[in-house]
């Protein structure tokens, strides 16, 4: 299959070469069975009757048409109910084939729920990991995505998130990258009702000749909405990543505000770092905010950690794992939390 993905909302120049991402000769084999964690009986197994594919998401509808004869697993979250204790999802693939898992997540009013999804491999696999997760949140339901991207560099990567939020509603997820070889990450919150809110937080790790490519999309529709886009990331060797983070304020948002924050880190010479920060925008009364960090490391910093026995490379490593452990540290599971710390201290 020939896909179109990762697209913006509205092009830039076209001689950039940035509006999107096509790629080519995708297939599908199957999906993988996931082992799935269901804490608590607040959560169930139960189908809704919603028109998922109406759904936006990152990577876009050819994503839904790639999955299309791909039953999905569906999580069904009761009114009113308050659970901590987080659903686990872990895609460990064991052979060598492409895999694409959807996700379903149904929100009723007043709940919240968190869930965790991991993807890992077996020594000597290789493939396509691709996974989708939908939200519909109802009015006052909180959903926490997290995502641990922890595969070898055998695979290459299509992960999408797509959000809908009535009134009161709010989708946060937090998305670590530290494997794979070419990398496709995207979501899109739609926040139809007044004061939804959506927040990403993303952390990466580019390194060799790494491709990353990212998409995420805050949709304001509702008065009052709120979007907050934290984006974290190192670059080293060779590595390429694309970033496009569009905060959209249509007709009728009034009184919405929108953060994107982007902080790269670039370690060597020979790194590709591309952002488009956009901010569209049909309302009068908004607020879209951008701001960037790109830069090396500081030199003195480097005389200072070498003038007590640490090496470049060393204080490069440190200082890397710092800005990963500090998103890790919001997974709320131990075990989760280790498996990133032990992946992340192997590189």
């Amino acid at each position: 299959m020939e896909m179109t993905i990762n697209k913006l909302p509205a092009p830039t120049w076209n001689r950039l070469g940035m509006n999107e991402s096509r790629i080519s000769n995708i297939t599908i084999d199957a999906a993988w069975k996931a082992q799935i964690q269901v804490p608590n009986a607040a959560i169930t197994r139960e189908n809704t009757e919603i028109d998922w594919n109406s759904l936006n998401s990152g990577l876009g509808q050819d994503m839904d048409v790639l999955g299309a004869s791909i039953e999905a697993d569906s999580f069904h979250v009761e009114n009113n109910r308050h659970r901590n204790e987080p659903v686990v999802y872990r895609l460990q693939y064991r052979d060598t084939h492409n895999y694409y898992n959807k996700v379903q997540i149904y929100a009723e009013e007043n709940s919240e729920s968190s869930y965790i999804f991991t993807t890992t491999n077996e020594s000597g696999c290789a493939g396509l990991s691709a996974l989708q997760v939908k939200v519909y949140a109802k009015k006052g339901a909180k959903v926490r995505l997290y995502f641990a991207q922890l595969l070898d560099k055998s695979y290459d990567i299509l992960h999408d998130v797509g959000g809908f939020c009535e009134e009161d509603a709010s989708v946060e997820t937090v998305y670590i990258s530290l494997g794979g070889n070419r990398v496709y990450a995207g979501g899109l919150i739609d926040l139809q009702g007044q004061r939804s809110g959506m927040d990403a937080k993303i952390g990466y790790l580019g390194r060799d000749d790494q491709h990353i490519d990212m998409n995420y999309v805050a949709r304001h529709q509702g008065a009052k909405t709120e979007s907050n886009m934290e984006i974290s990331g190192i670059l080293r060797d060779q590595a390429f990543k694309l970033f496009r983070g569009t905060i959209d304020f249509l007709h009728g948002s009034s009184g919405a505000v929108g953060n994107e924050k982007e902080d790269v880190l670039l370690i060597g010479d020979d790194v590709v770092n591309q952002t488009i920060p956009l901010i569209l925008c049909a309302e009068e009364d908004v607020e879209g905010n951008h701001g960037a960090t790109i830069g090396k490391l500081d030199e003195s910093m480097l005389f200072y950690l070498g003038s007590r026995g640490i090496s470049k490379e060393e204080a490069e490593r440190i200082i890397a794992k710092a800005k990963i452990d500090t998103l890790c540290s919001l997974i709320p599971d131990e075990a989760v939390r280790k498996e990133v710390e032990v992946y992340h201290g192997g590189l």
